[in-house]
């Protein structure tokens, strides 16, 4: 399922919270949410108190009560709209902020809820049966950032290495190294991977850190004065769960065990990974196709992004060789976007070539664009321009 449909599902249920009818045959049951066997209550009560604990979980542990704080905020906001039903407008005057406000604080806040639940239901996954977790599964390829997802594993395994009094320690490289890989079964790999460590293992720190080598990323875990044989560890991998090997082959991934005079280094090898990264802006489906057809067998590999109001968090994540920005979008227009990337610390290195019908070259160059490119687009135009920004 898409996050976003999820996210919608996620939505719908804090609104129908009370309504144990509405609850009771919810979609997000299907989507993975259901009550375990010894849960003895009605569905609909199980999923209620799942999303009232996922709201509790948003209390921020080391900062005092505060109604008005922004650390408080979502929790506030949740809590006050879906569970004491106050209406927006009201939450709006209450917290002394805009209705405009109050959707973007709110919108911030369900789908903080969201991410909860989303990795909770494949975490679980984990668990089941290979039949259940295996069958029928299609890989859909995304651009991923890596540090973001060890780092997301490492949080989900928290409690679990606190228990077993591991340590682990985490150096993400410094720019966002990303690969181009399927993010559920990735996640489902990694999972295994630190699952086997503390089960079959008798390391005591893990020492995990992401760098480029040549065309392939390595994510690196060291293990310093682990005495287990790395071979048999690989093969247990294997061998516990045989859809590891096919997801690997089918994802271009390796796994390779280096005895080190420390003690023992596993490697998740991204083979191929050259590709540099282009962030395409256009709020038209087919523009996007477009573009991913005119560069399909270059040396560039593109995310597509049709909706304006992400594009600042998702260059912050993702950190692209280069953007291509078109003008004429709803809600924001390529020029807000071009202000907001080039007024931020974290992506105003980035080049930008601004892509319109409109013949503005002069004006997209002032305002902070490195190339103006006319549409409709022509495929060598594009590639030349691409070549010379990337030179520079």
């Amino acid at each position: 399922m898409d996050f976003d449909i999820f996210e919608n599902l996620v939505k719908d249920a804090l609104s129908n919270m009370f309504d144990y009818a509405a609850l009771e045959t919810h979609p997000l049951m299907d989507a993975g949410i259901k009550p375990p066997s010894e849960h003895k209550g009605s569905r609909g009560d199980y999923l209620k108190s799942v999303l009232l604990e996922c709201i509790n979980s948003l209390k921020p542990r080391d900062i005092d009560f505060d109604f008005f704080s922004i650390e408080w905020r979502s929790y506030v906001i949740l809590s006050q709209r879906y569970v004491e039903n106050i209406s927006s407008p009201e939450l709006a005057k209450k917290l002394l902020l805009g209705e405009r406000q109050i959707r973007r604080s709110q919108k911030k806040a369900i789908r903080a809820v969201a991410l909860i639940l989303w990795d909770r239901i494949h975490a679980q996954k984990d668990t089941l049966p290979d039949e259940t977790e295996t069958n029928g599964f299609i890989i859909n390829r995304e651009v991923i950032n890596l540090n973001q997802v060890v780092q997301s594993i490492i949080d989900l395994f928290q409690n679990n290495l606190e228990r077993e009094s591991v340590i682990v320690d985490f150096d993400p490289f410094q720019d966002s190294l990303t690969v181009n890989s399927d993010r559920i079964i990735l996640r489902q790999i990694i999972i295994r991977i630190f699952n086997l460590l503390l089960q079959k293992t008798d390391c005591r720190q893990i020492h995990l850190s992401v760098e480029q080598q040549t065309q392939d990323v390595l994510l690196l875990f060291d293990l310093p004065e682990a005495t287990f044989e790395m071979d048999q560890f690989l093969t247990f991998l294997h061998l516990e769960e045989n859809q590891i090997s096919r997801w690997l082959n089918e994802l271009n991934m390796h796994l390779e065990g280096i005895r080190s005079p420390l003690g023992f280094q596993l490697v998740v090898r991204f083979v191929g990974q050259e590709k540099k990264l282009i962030l395409v802006v256009d709020d038209q489906e087919p523009a996007l196709k477009m573009y991913e057809r005119y560069l399909s067998r270059t040396n560039y590999k593109i995310y597509g992004l049709s909706k304006a109001t992400k594009v600042l968090v998702k260059a912050i994540e993702l950190n692209p060789a280069l953007i291509l920005l078109d003008i004429m979008m709803p809600k924001l227009d390529g020029w807000e976007i071009l202000q907001s990337l080039r007024l931020n610390e974290k992506t105003k290195h980035i080049p930008i070539i601004v892509c319109s019908a409109w013949g503005e070259p002069e004006l997209a160059k002032s305002l902070g664009a490195n190339y103006f490119l006319r549409k409709p687009i022509v495929q060598k135009e594009l590639l030349d321009i691409l070549e010379n920004v990337i030179k520079e």
